[in-house]
């Protein structure tokens, strides 16, 4: 049984971009994100991901190479349009155009790793077993928005409270949430840092190890002994999409072997990089590191 560092699933997707004043269409998914992030960081990584056979070709979009991917057809792929009104980009609309199949417990890869992340962007996407079954196979990283966003008959795509949500917690070694989705989750107010780090505290609570927090102004990490912000310095905010799966990304890998301070300083300059290009993240480490002796002295 073959070794990798990180198992990644999630769905691709066919993203429509759209702003005040700009639109474009390109690959996307939190998976083609992730995928990136580890490949540019040296991991050896496995993806388990689906399109429709129409759009198998999209696959061409990930690291040529350290990379076994697993794909298996599904009868539609993916396709969000993220509207941005604002100027921060910190607000969207989501509409959905099309859904993927779900994935099962048996699609699984039978791997060896210490690392797992569900790359979700629709609630739906997987259920309370696969979760479970993750986490006898590592350390299991689960981004909210994989749980919580739901479809709605209109194709909107809203918050809705998955029943399963408090069960599945204590299987999530790291839970990954913007500002958005704590409060929604918890029903503390997150404007503040204060109120981000009382709704991270109750996810603890809820039984998670680790809770990432990403607001546009920082990143939060909270564990039951630590509380550690770090600020984005990006410049530009030409790819905030992909923000949150860049970020936690970044973090889980380097958390293996640094400490939160560490990984958090590292994800955060990672982080704020990809933001400043659209795509996925393709810089290098040695580029990461001085954009850290530049900006985080």
């Amino acid at each position: 049984m073959i070794t990798y560092d990180i198992l990644c699933i999630g769905h691709m997707s066919i993203d429509i971009i759209r702003t005040p004043d700009s639109e474009r269409t390109e690959t996307g998914g939190a998976i083609l994100h992730a995928a990136w992030t580890a490949h540019k960081l040296g991991a050896n990584s496995c993806i388990l991901t689906k399109t429709s056979q129409k759009e198998k070709w999209r696959l061409s979009e990930f690291p040529d190479n350290n990379i076994k991917i697993n794909w298996i057809e599904s009868q539609k792929t993916t396709s969000i349009l993220n509207e941005y009104s604002t100027i921060d980009k910190e607000k969207r609309k989501c509409t959905n155009l099309g859904k993927a199949d779900s994935f099962s417990i048996h699609e699984i890869p039978e791997i060896k790793t210490n690392l797992v992340i569900y790359n979700g962007l629709i609630a739906g996407e997987i259920n309370l077993a696969f979760i479970q079954k993750l986490a006898s196979i590592g350390k299991v990283a689960v981004d909210a928005q994989g749980l919580i966003r739901k479809v709605m008959p209109t194709g909107e795509m809203q918050f809705q409270m998955w029943e399963n949500l408090r069960e599945a917690l204590p299987n999530i070694y790291y839970f990954k949430v913007d500002a958005a989705e704590a409060e929604f989750i918890t029903g503390i107010s997150t404007s503040t840092r204060e109120g981000r780090i009382n709704a991270a505290k109750l996810l603890i609570k809820w039984g998670v190890a680790e809770c990432i927090v990403s607001h546009n102004q920082e990143l939060l990490i909270v564990t039951n002994a630590v509380i550690h912000s770090v600020a984005f310095k990006n410049r530009s905010l030409e790819g905030r999409t992909g923000r949150g799966d860049t970020c936690t990304t970044s973090y889980i890998l380097e958390r293996q072997s640094k400490s939160i301070s560490e990984s958090a300083k590292f994800a955060a300059a990672l982080t704020s990089l990809k933001m400043e290009t659209p795509g996925p993240f393709k810089n290098s480490r040695k580029e990461v590191e001085e954009f850290i002796k530049e900006f985080y002295r």
